[in-house]
């Protein structure tokens, strides 16, 4: 039986007790008033990426997952909308996606391209106003580089050029590489415009480009083979922290040598910290409690994470749909100088 079903029977049963009736009332849930509206219905999660790449294969291993903790048990179905590095999922979310929690997406590392390019048009969302569902886990980026290619080392990316495939302007394919050229002095040249991440494996080996910057996971579940038959290697990463599987590649905040980079460079793998699920503004409040409750205990769920770790999707640090909203709020204050200093590199 359902709550509000339970409810209704109890107050029935207490007559003209109006007032226990009432307390009743406020004692169910609001996820469970949302059932009328989410059962029998379909929830869409669009990708801000293509089939086979990581965004796609997490988000479609929460679909497996998500429609049993939302109230009424909806259905739940992923279309890939790849294009801009993740703007073009961001874009329609936030522009053409209906308002009533049936449509959210997995926007990718785009929460600061507004802060960076003011004025550009490219990103018509404010990243502050979307509703934030939470973060599937943490991203750890690295840099994948082609074993037949002559960079070895991080010290080969301050002394020799090195060819990287792009997604698009808000991706960190793209946004990695300008920032450590001005930041760092190193001599990345970026070849940009590939659709996803597929397109940029075959891209690397074809030999249009040495490498990329890359999820670490998604590094081992898409394109593990790399790995095991020695193909390519990892020289560097881009995170707060080195991973706990790669403690002898350098981090690049190990080559900051003042302060104000140290600062830039943090503000530069900030966004790519999260893992996150939005919906579009304005979504009845009861209804993205629902939404970010659901998630809060499928991230929890023992089934969920054996099945992710099946996939070698890494599930560390997940966030609440509140935490992932003051994380992106965060971004936002950062000091004008650092912004400004990172939106000339990308430029």
């Amino acid at each position: 039986m359902s709550a509000s079903a339970i409810s209704a029977t109890v107050c029935r049963a207490a007559g003209a007790a109006a007032v226990l009736c009432s307390a009743i009332g406020m004692l169910v849930p609001s996820a469970w008033a949302e059932e009328p509206y989410f059962q029998g219905n379909t929830i869409t999660i669009n990708v801000a990426g293509t089939a086979g790449g990581l965004f796609d294969l997490m988000t479609r291993t929460m679909a497996d997952f998500y429609g049993r903790y939302l109230p009424g048990n909806p259905a739940i179905v992923v279309k890939d909308q790849p294009g801009g590095g993740g703007l073009v999922a961001g874009n329609s979310l936030y522009n053409v996606a209906p308002k009533d929690g049936t449509v959210l997406a997995y926007v990718g590392p785009i929460a600061m391209d507004p802060l960076l390019n003011p004025g550009s048009g490219r990103a018509k969302f404010d990243a502050q106003k979307f509703t934030w569902i939470g973060s599937l886990g943490t991203s750890h980026s690295v840099l994948v580089i082609w074993s037949a290619s002559p960079i070895k080392t991080a010290a080969d990316l301050f002394t020799k050029e090195t060819i990287v495939a792009g997604t698009g302007a808000g991706a960190t394919t793209d946004f990695y590489p300008k920032v450590l050229n001005d930041v760092l002095g190193t001599k990345f040249k970026l070849i940009t415009g590939y659709q996803g991440s597929k397109e940029t494996y075959l891209a690397i080996e074809r030999g249009e480009a040495y490498g990329r910057f890359n999820s670490w996971d998604a590094l081992k579940s898409t394109n593990s083979s790399w790995l095991t038959e020695k193909k390519a290697h990892v020289i560097l990463q881009a995170a707060f922290n080195r991973h706990p599987e790669l403690p002898d590649v350098p981090n690049v905040l190990d080559f900051a040598k003042t302060d104000e980079q140290r600062q830039t460079l943090r503000f530069m793998v900030a966004p790519s910290e999260m893992r996150p699920i939005a919906g579009p503004p304005g979504i009845p409040a009861g209804r993205a409690a629902a939404l970010r409750g659901a998630f809060a205990k499928m991230v929890k769920d023992p089934e969920y994470l054996a099945e992710a770790k099946k996939r070698s999707i890494d599930t560390a640090q997940p966030m609440t749909g509140e935490e992932l909203d003051a994380a992106v709020k965060a971004i936002y204050r950062t000091p004008k100088a650092i912004v400004d200093r990172v939106a000339a590199a990308m430029h």
